[in-house]
């Protein structure tokens, strides 16, 4: 039996009418299945047939967005919608959205915050795949500032400035609702590191599982002891004309939902997303 990278390779120039066009973050990759958007030696390709089981092996610790597509792939495989997944990339979600709508891709290959977009008449929202509460993030600053490092678990954001993408409505949300003395608005993330060692903002949000962040413009540290949790919810989120591919997902997102143990919430512990690992330190938000 031939392998799942094996036939990753075969198929990834032999696309057929029969494929899902999702997009994902240009610096997307996920080692495991080689799998990426426009990035030497790795496939942009996922043949649906051999799409693994949300609680496989395979998908142990893969992390949120390569459990976002994983969802996908299963809902369709399901539903024997198409054969074949194909990655496009894109620089940002605002960009991602805007190729969805513009028919360039058919939805965004991650879920999103709800909240960020209900107002949008052009898209169609699906049922939560995160709910409230389920994400998490921990407080960042940059390795000179050891003013902020060493508060700790103390922090009192309340005197601090917080620095946050203008698109990022979700976090921007969380930095005023835990009180934040001021919160910064950037245009884009790769200004962030910057903005905070120059002592223009103090701290930023950041992945909770990583104890040192590269992302956002430079190196960031985790102050441990101390996370924030959103009072937000996750979705995918497709153009309004395509309610047969937003009928699939919900109707395999409810079908998840209805196992015991929720099916959703174990695949996403399963890849390391929810974990009890951090219960014990101060939110913020609570």
């Amino acid at each position: 039996m031939r392998s799942f990278l094996t036939l990753l390779l075969l198929v990834s120039s032999q696309l057929s009418a029969d494929t899902l066009s999702i997009g994902v973050h240009a610096n997307y990759v996920n080692e495991h299945f080689k799998l990426a958007a426009g990035r030497a030696g790795y496939s942009n390709v996922l043949p649906v047939k051999e799409c693994p089981e949300l609680d496989s092996e395979q998908l142990k610790d893969s992390q949120r967005i390569t459990m976002d597509i994983m969802v996908i792939c299963n809902a369709v495989k399901s539903a024997g919608y198409v054969d074949i997944i194909r990655l496009v990339p894109y620089p940002n979600v605002a960009r991602g959205l805007q190729l969805a709508t513009n028919n360039k891709i058919d939805m965004v290959g991650q879920s999103l915050f709800e909240s960020d977009h209900l107002e949008d008449k052009n898209l169609l929202i699906t049922a939560p795949i995160i709910r409230k509460g389920e994400f998490q993030v921990g407080i960042f600053s940059t390795k000179n500032r050891t003013d902020i490092l060493e508060l700790g678990e103390n922090i009192d954001v309340t005197k601090l400035k917080g620095v946050t993408v203008k698109s990022w409505k979700t976090d921007q949300v969380a930095l005023n609702d835990i009180g934040t003395k001021q919160v910064n608005l950037l245009p884009t993330r790769n200004l962030i590191a910057n903005f905070i060692s120059s002592g223009r903002g103090d701290f930023t949000l950041s992945y909770l599982k990583e104890p040192v962040v590269t992302r956002i413009g430079g190196e960031l540290i985790r102050i441990p002891g101390v996370k924030v949790s959103f009072d937000a919810s996750r979705s995918f989120i497709l153009p309004a004309r395509d309610t047969q591919l937003f009928n699939i997902l919900q109707s395999y997102i409810k079908e998840q939902r209805q196992k015991s143990p929720d099916a959703i919430r174990q695949a996403y512990i399963h890849a390391g997303f929810i974990t009890e690992d951090y219960d014990h330190w101060r939110d913020l938000a609570k």
